[in-house]
């Protein structure tokens, strides 16, 4: 299934309730979520409305990927989890993004598949501001 880019959120920015943008990389741009149940959980998209990473170049590929690990490296120095899962599932809006959920021994579903959107931890915008600040601290 391909998404219209006239009705994808990415391009269209009508990101505001799900995340927030903190950040333009080389190709692309990274998100806080707002739910936080997996605390530091990120979001990047590439810029272009792509519906798959295999229809990238090589080149835009690793940069694509360049930019996710950039975002990786940050959160593991900011929270320090135990392992960030990937997810890249495009089913319903085929822009090109990765979730990057943080996971931690006594955290959610840890030792298994983060859940997409479990709607139970959200934050004030004071301490969603210090989340991304302390991710741009090291970014």
């Amino acid at each position: 299934m391909y998404s219209n880019p006239d009705e994808c959120l990415y391009c269209k920015n009508s990101y505001g309730n799900l995340m927030i943008k903190f950040a333009d990389l080389s190709v692309s741009r990274a998100f806080l979520f707002k739910e936080q149940s997996y605390r530091g959980r990120c979001l990047v998209a590439y810029n272009g409305h792509v519906n798959d990473l295999n229809e990238l170049s090589d080149e835009e590929r690793n940069a694509f990927m360049a930019d996710v690990c950039k975002v990786t490296r940050a959160m593991q120095k900011a929270f320090n989890p135990v392992k960030i899962n990937y997810g890249a599932y495009s089913d319903k809006l085929s822009h090109l993004h990765f979730h990057l959920a943080p996971k931690y021994e006594d955290g959610p579903d840890y030792g298994g598949t983060f859940q997409m959107n479990p709607g139970k931890v959200y934050l004030s915008d004071e301490e969603y501001q210090q989340m991304i600040d302390a991710i741009k601290a090291v970014l």
